[in-house]
């Protein structure tokens, strides 16, 4: 089954578990995500621990501004 991206009413937290982090890069599911981050799209989870999974807003911001250029830059601020 597939877990769907949440994406949090207010601000986007510091520390992201796998559902948050992908709808905060535009990832349907917490699957496609993973497959990403596997793929090198997106960084590995800074924290890990057993299953627990945790990504930081600050490296996935990195990526998100990195492929868009101004207009992600612009995005990145509304968030």
């Amino acid at each position: 089954m597939s877990r769907p991206a949440a994406i949090p009413a207010g601000l986007w937290p510091p520390r992201m578990p796998v559902e948050i982090a992908a709808g905060y890069c535009g990832e349907r599911s917490a699957e496609s995500f993973l497959r990403e981050v596997r793929a090198g799209t997106y960084p590995a989870p800074a924290v890990k621990r057993g299953r627990r999974q945790i990504w930081l807003k600050t490296d996935l911001d990195q990526v998100v501004l990195s492929r868009g250029g101004a207009a992600a830059a612009d995005a990145a601020l509304d968030l």
